[in-house]
């Protein structure tokens, strides 16, 4: 409860704890427990050292270095505002320039994933039931609480952007525009985070046609990548052509490296993932490099993430890669600042691995397997009746193909 007071001194209201305010008044006067949920919450709005001298019983106060930094920000931030602005009346043919240079600037920022509550959703619906016409409003609720399913209820620019790609790709261009209104209003009325709203557009209902990577642009990007688990992630990304959600949710179990199969065996209503491979030269890697470190990393950070977790702990210790998301997408999007000088999405490597199987004469059945592309049904009819491929031959296609990453 220490924690809790110290954090709602500090200005953090209770939204931002994704709770109610009447929640936090049977917090404190012991009618109701503190959560892990919002203990969590609560953890993140502290630094190390304060959250250090919280346990130790400690009186915490923001320091004065904490204040002059902060102060010094804020004038570094006017300063260059002015300068922007002078510069943009001296040059005002530079105007719609510079505004778009300045947008595209923000959205490379790496922004946080924000957690979206019941309440937020339940908010958000009494705003358009409020503001909308009644079909436009039931649309907005649907396609958005469809989205926070999907997304595990965390927004960030990555995963709407995935999201709405894996939308199109799966032949619903109408859901994808829809999906994304919903979630502009959302962002707009209820989460206001500019950086948010920004980062991602209202796709057109026209498919774009958009040239895929090339060969020689992915391997850059993994030679260029230092940290090794998200070396590892990038190249298992290329290798299987499978979304970045299912990479990021793979078990220990999911993965044999004498066999160099890939089994998430993810099943839902639109997709599965049945059976993908890797090369060589990623087992390889996998085995002598990333493997080691993992552990390493896990035995160093068991107790700390045992503390936040408690129950899930055993689950993350299964992880192939108990890392944060963003840390492997920040380190995968400096490489690409490094060895191309532009980004582009991690989705567009399953369009990469598409294209590429196909080039070399891959079945385009086998692609679709291979990628969990096949629905269920579908999926269930061409297994038992119609494919004539076997594990083995599956993987001696695939290294036909000889996509080899790091190689």
């Amino acid at each position: 409860m220490r924690i809790i007071d110290y954090v709602r001194s500090k200005g953090v209201k209770a939204r931002d704890l994704g709770v109610t305010p009447n929640l936090l008044i049977m917090v404190k006067h012991g009618k109701a427990k503190v959560s892990d949920r919002l203990l969590i919450k609560a953890l993140k709005s502290i630094t190390v050292d304060e959250f250090a001298k919280l346990v130790k019983g400690e009186e915490v106060k923001p320091s004065q270095a904490s204040i002059n930094n902060m102060v010094d920000a804020v004038l570094e931030l006017e300063a260059l505002t002015s300068k922007l602005k002078a510069f943009i009346e001296a040059q005002p043919q530079l105007g719609t320039y510079a505004h778009t240079k300045i947008i595209e600037a923000l959205r490379n920022i790496q922004a946080p994933c924000i957690k979206v509550t019941e309440d937020q959703l339940k908010r958000f619906k009494r705003l358009v039931k409020a503001s909308r016409a009644p079909g436009t409003a039931r649309n907005h609720l649907i396609y958005l609480r469809r989205a926070l399913a999907s997304m595990k209820w965390e927004l960030s620019p990555d995963r709407i952007q995935e999201h709405l790609i894996e939308l199109a790709e799966q032949g619903s261009p109408y859901a994808a525009r829809l999906t994304a209104q919903a979630l502009k209003l959302f962002i707009k009325l209820i989460v206001k985070d500019p950086i948010l709203y920004g980062s991602f557009k209202t796709p057109k209902v026209e498919p774009s046609l958009k040239e895929p990577l090339r060969l020689e642009e992915v391997k850059a990007v993994a030679k260029a990548i230092e940290w090794p688990p998200a070396k590892a992630f990038y190249t298992m990304l290329a290798e299987t052509g499978l979304r970045p959600g299912e990479i990021l949710n793979l078990k220990l179990s999911d993965v044999n490296l004498e066999e160099r199969t890939v089994k998430p065996l993810r099943l839902s209503d639109t997709k599965r993932s049945y059976i993908s491979f890797i090369s060589t030269t990623l087992a390889r890697y996998l085995k002598e490099v990333y493997l080691p470190y993992r552990e390493a990393f896990i035995i160093s950070r068991e107790a700390a993430i045992k503390n936040l977790l408690r129950g899930g702990i055993n689950e993350w210790r299964q992880l192939l890669y108990p890392f944060r998301e963003g840390a492997l997408r920040s380190a995968i999007y400096a490489a690409m600042d490094k060895a191309l000088g532009w980004r582009f999405k991690l989705y567009e490597l399953r369009a990469f691995y598409a294209t590429y199987m196909s080039l070399k004469g891959i079945p385009g059945q086998v692609i679709d397997l291979l990628q969990g592309r096949v629905p269920p049904r579908e999926y269930k009819i061409l297994i038992q009746h119609y494919l004539a491929f076997n594990l083995e031959d599956l993987r001696r296609l695939y290294d036909k193909a000889s996509l080899n990453i790091l190689d």
